[in-house]
């Protein structure tokens, strides 16, 4: 279905109502008013927004059974939310390394010449490169695989699917909804996806995972359903009037003769519910799980149509509606709040990145990231580096990173002081740095588009 420019143009102006003035969403991931976090980004503004700002910088992850989570979950998993706490909380080296030396501004710098986590780095280049100094296996120098970062602007102008659809759960309530985003398929044509990949891993920052086939062979039984981003997903069946399913809209279908949906489903990266954008994800503070959907969700219809059923938590009552296994309980194969899409098998050579760590972040600002096996489109960032005279300073390191990610590429300045690369589309940071030199400005962000991005810096040798 085809969207006008004035519905993407409403929804970003409703986006900004809950992403742009608001620092209500940021203050689970970075905690704003932490006063360890102020004191790192005092000594190092540039690092403000990166995958740095956050807990993860000195606060490792952790598994509780079979399930991993990054450090902000980890510790409320393990803790609770409320402080202080007994015992007190786990810190990776560089935190202990700050703790140490007395948890001030002061105490930064005093540390920063330091290799905290003994990868042959000292903390100083590790943070100028975005890589984490308490995280043996995050340095600079590692090859990053292939790497898309999109945000809600750019997804909105991508073409637009609508389907209205059941979601059939095992244990919770079945419901009825028009979910509208991104066709999984457009979207990896638009990242450029390899010939050779295979499947898809969707992340959420809670920890959750779930892997799709890109096709699988059809047709399929109840007993091995592949729920794939190609398909195809027959047409679905709507049965209303029920007490123990959600109707949250009304399509004006008959009720209780499953009437055959006209509407041709897909695999979808839904961004609406029902005319509404999807609510934020966030960590309920009672039950430590994960509260709403958005800013986007993974839908897989059905490869199965079928109608609604019973919680198999509820009491059979012999009408039959009572739960089924038999049936495609499709809403628990779902992902809610999506940060990223890798897609598989990795580039050889190439590192992963960890979605434990950081992914809050994308959450916060409704971004985005697809990686992997993946050739996307590149465009040029280029500048200069000269000193206050003007004359060219060669031998400048630039680091680029994504947004909330972390560092994806670099380049250094040559005999003219000139550095250039091409990246894929993206929101990224700048950051130079040489030995015995100081830089005006310390960074630059910037949106990369197909426009590219020139800038300058200006180096000032250290007295």
């Amino acid at each position: 279905m085809k969207r006008g420019g004035f519905l993407w143009l409403t929804i970003l102006g409703i986006l900004w109502m809950f992403v742009g003035p608001s620092s209500v969403m940021a203050a689970y991931s970075s905690h704003q008013n932490d006063q360890d976090i102020n004191n790192f980004l005092t000594v190092y503004p540039f690092a403000k927004s990166t995958k740095l700002d956050d807990c993860s910088l000195c606060h490792p992850g952790g598994k509780i059974g079979s399930k991993t989570y990054g450090s902000c979950d980890y510790c409320h998993q393990t803790y609770g939310l409320k402080a202080p706490h007994t015992p007190p909380v786990p810190l990776n080296p560089y935190g202990v390394a700050y703790r140490d030396a007395g948890r001030t501004t002061a105490s930064i710098q005093t540390i920063q010449n330091l290799d905290s986590d003994g990868d042959g780095k000292t903390n100083l280049e590790e943070i100028q490169a975005l890589t984490f100094p308490g995280d043996p296996k995050d340095y600079p120098g590692l090859v990053p695989a292939p790497v898309i970062g999109l945000n809600m602007e750019r997804i909105l102008k991508l073409p637009d699917y609508s389907e209205f659809l059941l979601l059939n759960a095992s244990k919770s309530q079945d419901f009825y909804a028009t979910y509208r985003g991104v066709r999984v398929m457009d979207l990896l044509t638009y990242a450029g996806v390899n010939k050779e990949a295979t499947q898809i891993t969707v992340f959420s920052p809670d920890g959750f995972s779930q892997t799709f086939l890109i096709d699988a062979s059809d047709p399929q039984t109840p007993s091995g359903i592949q729920y794939d981003v190609m398909g195809p997903y027959p047409n679905g069946y709507y049965y209303g009037g029920l007490d123990f399913v959600g109707y949250e809209y009304d399509p004006g279908y008959p009720n209780d003769n499953g009437y055959r949906i006209p509407d041709k489903l897909y695999m979808l990266l839904a961004y609406l519910r029902d005319g509404d954008l999807l609510t934020p994800g966030k960590i309920n503070a009672t039950t430590l799980k994960l509260d709403g959907e958005g800013p986007y969700r993974l839908i897989p219809p059905q490869k199965i149509a079928g109608g609604p059923d019973r919680p198999s938590t509820a009491a059979p009552l012999g009408d039959g509606w009572d739960y089924d296994a038999n049936k495609d309980h499709n809403a628990g194969f779902s992902a809610r709040t999506v940060a990223a899409i890798r897609v598989e098998p990795l580039p050889s050579g190439t590192t992963d990145f960890n979605w434990y760590e950081g992914g809050w972040n994308l959450v916060d600002k409704a971004k985005l990231v697809i990686y992997g096996a993946i050739h996307p489109r590149t465009y040029w960032v280029w500048g200069k580096v000269a000193d206050s005279a003007g004359k060219p300073v060669r031998d400048v390191q630039i680091s680029f990173g994504l947004i909330s990610l972390g560092q994806v590429g670099g380049d250094t300045s040559g005999f003219m002081g000139i550095f250039k690369k091409d990246l894929p589309e993206g929101e990224y940071i700048a950051i130079p740095s040489k030995q015995g030199y100081t830089f005006e400005p310390e960074s630059i962000k910037f949106h990369l588009s197909p426009m590219g991005y020139k800038m300058e810096f200006t180096a000032y040798p250290v007295p």
